[in-house]
């Protein structure tokens, strides 16, 4: 039962995955290789057997798609974009069998000519114009990351030389940073409660995008990950018209657009909607950053042990001024992954999304409470200090902090003031008497004596043990905590304390403990005693989301409801639930409700009341 008790203070999520469906994708190749070859839409038909060329086209789309343009440059017709894009992706795939590379032209002038179909005043055939350029463009794409294909150059060098001009919606999904490209309908998303998705124009991709903060110019890349799986949506857009081959002479684009922003694109004088998926790149981002592995390292070494992982605050997508930072803080033995479910229902309701954006802190959970928490405000104060230097954004200094478990207290401790309390509760020699060098001072100071986050304006604690766990407190936890290794810069730290102040500085209740997470939340927890008594800023309503198992127990197998409640809540609700409940549907709606009062207050110029 102890066993258990530790496993469901971590992610609690069950594997979260986007796979390649391989025999899925097979028998799809199959069947829509078999339709393309027998069949031409109606208004295609309809329109060959007017031009004369139907049986041509049956026999030979390529020869029939050459002479069909020819026509239509001398005397463009309705409904002759679509019929020469139909001729030229039944070629493509004629092609494809035996070489691939020569069906590359082919795919880009039937996603080009269903493009100027789509342009046409009053396009009759816009659905069919539409799956014959998605149908073209995905078999592109597809083709662009072969490495047969590639060769020795990138997928944008082989599209290139198609005479595609690569172009982004936004810095963020620029083309030079992506290294590879995988068309998310490929994937098979797994573990998560609900996909979003949308159909429309375009192909929803999954891009392998590549950033080192270490050599940007660019001080704000610092928040993203090096490695992210961003989805995009692409849109191959032609220049020109059929009129005496004018759109072979202009470069054609492929437009990568952000899921998350415009809707449609324009055609002509028709707004066309573009097909999204917002949640197979979620997916896909949290099966390959391997956050169980994490999460091991985390609590045992507490470092993560891992090249190019470091603790810090993250953004799955770039700082966007004018919506207020949603902060999810993880709990012990766990990682951002915690907040998978929650980020994609959040992200996907159009009233939270249009008001906030939502970051992630990654912290290796073994270090003691107080030293995450000091990682916690010097990552929440860079980023104001960084992202928004002149203090212009009013959306920032609305922040709202999510802490399930361990987190909830990090996330308390950005908006208390202990002055000297939790110095006095750990350190056996008065503030003014004690010695350290200034790199010993500092790091001290930010753990211990702290102010209050300005910015920070509500917190939401869901299952956080405040005044500590019994687990953590018995036989198993004790023998946990001694397991834990004590990094080296907190070894050098207490070395040097003990050096210049004696060995009994440290408090008796501390003494003989390795200082660390489980530690901390001990029942007899001198630090957890301490922050339960400094009030949280009065300027900050908190809410308690307290899971319970069958809602009535007292327990949700790790923390009792009466560590768990706190008084001055402006709202407490109580679930069904365990410990590792804090994805549920309820717990969502109810920090949907909270979000959605947040901005209600705002919009209405009004001070919260605890």
């Amino acid at each position: 039962m102890a066993i258990c008790g530790l496993l469901v203070t971590s992610g609690g999520c069950v594997s979260i995955g986007a796979p390649e469906a391989r025999l899925r994708n097979a028998i799809e190749d199959r069947r829509e290789r078999f339709e393309t070859a027998r069949h031409l839409s109606a208004p295609t038909g309809v329109f060959l057997t007017r031009q004369g060329l139907v049986d041509a086209a049956a026999n030979d789309p390529g020869a029939t798609a050459r002479e069909l343009e020819t026509r239509l440059a001398a005397r463009p017709e309705p409904g002759g974009a679509l019929a020469l894009a139909e001729l030229s992706y039944r070629e493509g795939r004629r092609r494809e069998a035996g070489s691939p590379v020569s069906a590359l032209p082919w795919y880009r002038d039937a996603a080009a000519c269903s493009a100027l179909a789509l342009a046409e005043p009053e396009c009759a055939s816009s659905e069919q114009a539409i799956a014959t350029h998605n149908l073209a463009l995905k078999r592109l794409i597809r083709i662009s990351q072969e490495d047969g294909v590639r060769g020795e150059g990138t997928w944008r060098d082989v599209l290139g030389g198609q005479g595609l001009a690569l172009v982004s919606s936004s810095t963020y999904l620029h083309p030079g940073q992506l290294a590879d490209l995988k068309v998310a309908e490929d994937l098979r998303v797994t573990g998560m409660d609900n996909i979003y998705r949308s159909s429309g124009l375009g192909i929803p991709v999954v891009a392998h995008r590549l950033a080192d903060p270490a050599e940007t110019t660019d001080p704000r890349d610092q928040f993203l990950p090096r490695e992210t799986r961003t989805g995009a949506t692409a849109v191959l857009i032609p220049e020109g018209s059929l009129q005496a081959g004018d759109w072979r002479r202009r470069p054609a684009t492929l437009f990568f657009a952000d899921p998350f922003g415009e809707p449609s694109v324009p055609f002509g004088g028709n707004d066309v909607r573009l097909a999204t998926d917002r949640t197979t790149p979620l997916a896909d981002q949290v099966a390959r950053v391997h956050l169980d592995k994490l999460e091991w390292a985390g609590l045992f070494h507490s470092s993560f042990r891992r090249p190019g992982v470091t603790a810090g605050l993250y953004m799955l997508r770039p700082y966007e001024p004018g919506k207020i930072p949603v902060v999810l803080v993880h709990g012990l033995f766990s990682s951002p992954r915690a907040y998978v479910q929650t980020i994609n229902e959040l992200t996907n309701t159009p009233l939270i999304a249009s008001r906030y954006q939502f970051w992630v802190f990654l912290y290796p959970t073994g270090m003691p409470i107080p030293a995450s928490a000091a990682k916690l405000r010097t990552w929440l104060t860079r980023a104001r200090e960084t992202l928004d230097p002149g203090h212009t954004d009013p959306a920032f200094d609305q922040m709202v902090l999510v802490g399930h478990s361990m987190g909830g207290l990090l996330s308390k401790m950005m908006a208390q003031d202990p002055g000297l309390e939790l110095w006095n509760s750990t350190i056996r020699i008065p503030h003014d008497q004690f010695r350290f060098s200034p790199k010993l001072h500092e790091t001290l100071e930010a753990s211990l004596i702290f102010r209050p986050l300005p910015f920070v304006r509500r917190i939401v604690f869901i299952a956080s043990p405040h005044r500590g766990s019994p687990l953590a407190s018995d036989l198993f936890g004790r023998t946990i905590s001694r397991l834990v290794g004590r990094p080296d810069e907190l070894a050098e730290s207490i070395k040097e304390i003990e050096a210049l102040n004696g060995p009994k500085v440290i408090a008796p209740e501390m003494r003989g403990r390795t200082p660390n997470a489980i530690g901390n939340l001990r029942v007899d927890s001198p630090v957890l005693a301490t922050l339960d008594r400094i009030p949280i800023d009065p300027n900050v309503p908190y809410h308690s989301i307290i899971p319970q198992i069958l809602k009535v127990s007292g327990t949700d197998g790790v923390v009792l409801y009466n560590s768990s409640h706190v008084d001055g809540a402006a709202s407490e609700l109580i679930v069904a639930g365990n410990h590792s409940s804090q994805q549920k549907p309820e717990v969502t709606q109810e920090l949907r409700r909270i979000l959605l009062e947040h901005v209600e207050n705002l919009d209405a110029g009004s001070r919260p009341a605890r």
